[in-house]
């Protein structure tokens, strides 16, 4: 069986997780190979900066506490509110002006409330879904890490 090419055993050794023979056969030819004592430093570096840029806890702690202040759940309440009072405006008068203009067709009329009573009871079905699994999710539980 041929031996394994040293360089797809670097990671390993550099983790400690490479024993007994296999160590003893890359630490010789880390000795004598310039070339993979490179990569080898290559590796070790690129661990470092990522190790450097993993995420701390405390931005989670900070973002946790972020979203506990009044002004914010306000600020994000109050935009929602407007924003869905104003689709629903929106919607209520584009409805009034489909529905009401006298030159459309009473087909027109009838394909356009056909395709909202459609798409009204795909959004209660999927909002009826939605309620019924809730409880049972596991990611809209908040995981400590």
């Amino acid at each position: 069986m041929p031996e394994p090419d040293p360089r797809l055993l670097l990671m390993a050794y550099l983790d400690g997780e490479l024993e007994g023979e296999e160590r003893a056969r890359i630490e010789a030819l880390l000795e004598g190979d310039e070339t993979l004592r490179r990569e080898l430093g290559e590796m070790r570096k690129l661990v470092e900066t990522t190790r450097e840029l993993s995420p701390d806890a405390r931005s989670d702690e900070e973002l946790e506490r972020f979203w506990r202040k009044v002004h914010v759940r306000l600020e994000r309440g109050t935009a929602w509110v407007l924003l869905l009072a104003g689709a629903f405006g929106l919607t209520a008068f584009g409805l009034y002006v489909f529905f009401a203009s006298p030159d459309r067709a009473w087909p027109v009329k009838l394909a356009g409330a056909l395709a909202l009573l459609g798409a009204a009871g795909l959004l209660s079905s999927v909002w009826r879904e939605r309620r019924r699994v809730l409880p049972f999710d596991r990611y809209t539980r908040e995981v400590d890490r």
